[in-house]
């Protein structure tokens, strides 16, 4: 709001539990949906989606935005270090946002991929370990 843009609009699901390292799972997210907004077009009020589905060891969330999208050929090149798909257009930033939720998410054993919203915009899809699932003790990870 106090750029003077539109105030995002947030449509939240379920999120389960994780078992993963909060201040890391916050900054993934904060990347991620920071992006959404900034990469939206001038006029559009950003819209998000953000659900997720667990299964018996992984959480896989979806953040899905309406914003300005991902240049074709591009969708895994984004997260490399110091790669900006929109170099015109205004838009700010470093290009390590997204090398870094991509570092966070396969630290914890997970995936992160970016796609084209049918609707518009990106749809971002990242797995983390579910916080219901066992957690292996050291005679386990041993095989004791």
């Amino acid at each position: 709001m106090a750029s003077g843009r539109p105030e995002p609009r947030f449509a939240i699901g379920e999120l389960p539990a994780v078992q993963a390292d909060p201040v890391l799972v916050r900054q993934l997210i904060d990347n991620l949906v920071g992006n959404a907004i900034k990469y939206t077009a001038p006029g559009v009020v950003p819209a998000l989606r953000i659900t997720a589905v667990q299964d018996e060891t992984m959480v896989t969330v979806r953040i899905v935005d309406n914003g300005i999208g991902i240049p074709e050929g591009q969708h895994e090149a984004i997260f490399g270090n110091f790669h900006r798909a929109h170099v015109s257009g205004g838009y700010q930033g470093t290009g390590l946002g997204l090398a870094i939720c991509r570092r966070i998410v396969e630290r914890h054993g997970g995936t992160i991929t970016a796609t084209d919203d049918p609707a518009g915009g990106t749809c971002f899809t990242f797995t983390l370990p579910n916080g219901h699932a066992a957690v292996p003790t050291a005679a386990a990870a041993l095989g004791q």
